[in-house]
């Protein structure tokens, strides 16, 4: 595959399924056996998983993906999620606090499928912004 084919295979996959709950495009693009390094999870239900628990303490989620870079079968997304705590999220109650957190994903692609995920997500802006961690000292 082109590096133009692995681009418009991973934003077609991500926004759909994490704005919009839509899982068509991973179901058609993801690997039944993906491996996914952020939670060292295996399989496309897996992924589908993570996604369905960010939304239901999420209901309001939106992905925006700022920049895509792509080199041989790798994509990278450095990329912004916002949501309201609405639901329980990781065994956090709803706070109903507006959160934005960033992240940056790479995926390895083979024959057309997302075979690999990484992850590295601010996940200690969220629990700061959730009241769980306390902010940095002011300077």
């Amino acid at each position: 595959m082109s590096v133009e084919e692995n681009k418009r295979i991973s934003i077609a996959v991500f926004p759909a399924a994490w704005n919009h709950g839509d899982f068509g495009p991973a179901e058609k693009y993801i690997h039944p056996d993906v491996v996914d390094h952020f939670d060292n999870s295996q399989g496309v239900e897996a992924f589908k998983g993570v996604i369905k628990g960010f939304r239901s303490a999420f209901p309001d989620l939106r992905l925006t993906v700022h920049h895509e870079i792509a080199e041989d079968d790798l994509v990278v997304h450095h990329w912004t999620m916002e949501g309201t705590h609405e639901g329980a999220f990781q065994g956090i109650p709803p706070t109903g606090k507006a959160l934005t957190w960033t992240g940056i994903t790479i995926v390895r692609l083979e024959g057309g499928l997302i075979v690999e995920r990484w992850a590295n997500v601010d996940v200690l802006g969220i629990l700061q912004q959730l009241g769980v961690v306390p902010p940095p000292p002011a300077s």
